[in-house]
Order: C-alpha cells, then structure tokens, then sequence
C-alpha cells in the first residue's frame, strides 16, 4: 500500500515539474508598453498613402511625414470584422460565414501638447503630432496616416517592429480638465480603407524619439 502511494506521489511531482517546464519563459520575451511608438501624419488634398499587403509584411507609398505622439499615455488598437452569416440548403441547418468588412480602431489617451523645437518653447503652437490630431477640431474631412508600432528588439544597429499602420479619421475627440492633474485627451482614430500589417518591419536605429518633434 504504501508503495502504491510513494509510486502516486512521485507522479505527482512528475507532472507538477513538466506543468512548470511547460510555463517557463523569460523575461525578454514579453513587449512592455513602453517600447509602444504611435506616430502619425497629416494627409494633404485628397491622394492617400498607397498601402500594399503581401502575407504579413505590407509595403506603402505616399506616406506623409510623421510624428511621434510624444505625450501619450495609453493607446489600444482593436481590430472589428464584420461576419455574414449564411446557411445553405442540405447544409444541415448550420451557420457558416464569412468575413466580409475589417476596421481597425485606435484609442489613444495623451496630455495636451504645445510646442517646443529642440530648447526653444513656442507659445503659440502645438507640438507637431498633436497639431495632426487636433486640426480635426475645425476640420472634419482631414484625414491622418498612422503607425502603431511595437519595438521587439535589436540587431547591431537593426530593430524590428510590429507594425500597424492606416489612413484614419479621428472621432470621439474629448477633452478633461481636472483640478490637480494635467489636461488630457483621448480620440479615436478609425481606419479607412486598407489596414497594412507588418510583423517584422525594419529600422536603421531606434525609432523610440529622444528630442521633440
């Protein structure tokens, strides 16, 4: 009996060291927010960026010139498909469907930014990336490129990004004022038309800003 029993708990122990085997990982896998990059543009007149998709790189052209949203503190990017649903004769009334529309929304939360150029504060602009979200204010046909961008990691003088990028409009813009914070502002920025994905895309140097826009 007692055999038996020894024999039970060393499978126990057994399965509770490959259950731990099976969990381990380290610490350089995961991406921290931090290394998160929103960068965005202006599109002018009415000829939007070119973005071409092949597999899970995508290549564009026409991209305007872009900044970096220096003074945001969160930011999610969802990704909404519309499914049709359909059923067929003989189909034995189940449903099946296809995807027919995709959309991506990104909700991004930042501190009302002004303006500095390297030393020199400018008190009567906004620092260029807010400058490119708040234009939609007075402006609702203006329309933005965007990049969401994950820095996964180096390679002498190489990193790679997964990158999410898109022409967007921005909606829901809002604006807080709390007493003892900050003014803060959060916006949605809605693609339209095609979403380039690109889970490896390649830099010569960080992209992650060290100086203003």
């Amino acid at each position: 009996m007692l055999d038996h029993l020894d024999q039970a708990f060393r499978r126990l122990i057994i399965l509770s060291i490959a259950e731990d085997l099976l969990m381990l990982y380290h610490p350089t896998e995961l991406v921290k927010s931090q290394d998160v990059i929103v960068r965005v543009g202006s599109i002018n007149g009415t000829a939007r960026p070119v973005i071409t998709q092949s597999g899970a790189t995508f290549t564009v052209s026409g991209a305007p010139t872009l900044y970096t949203l220096q003074a945001a503190t969160t930011a999610s990017v969802a990704f909404n498909d519309g499914n049709q649903e359909f059923y067929l004769l003989g189909g034995g009334g189940f449903a099946d469907s296809v995807i027919v529309t995709s959309q991506a929304t990104a909700s991004i939360t930042s501190y009302f930014q002004k303006d500095v150029d390297g030393t020199t504060f400018l008190p009567d602009s906004f620092d260029e990336a807010f400058q490119v979200i708040s234009a939609s204010r007075y402006d609702k046909n203006h329309e933005v490129y965007v990049e969401v961008n994950k820095q996964l990691g180096a390679s002498g003088n190489t990193y790679y990004y997964d990158r999410v990028a898109y022409v967007a409009c921005v909606m829901n813009y809002n604006e807080s004022y709390p007493a003892d914070n900050l003014v803060e502002c959060t916006f949605d920025l809605i693609s339209r038309g095609r979403i380039g994905i690109h889970q490896n895309a390649e830099e010569t140097g960080s992209i992650i800003p060290t100086a203003p826009n």
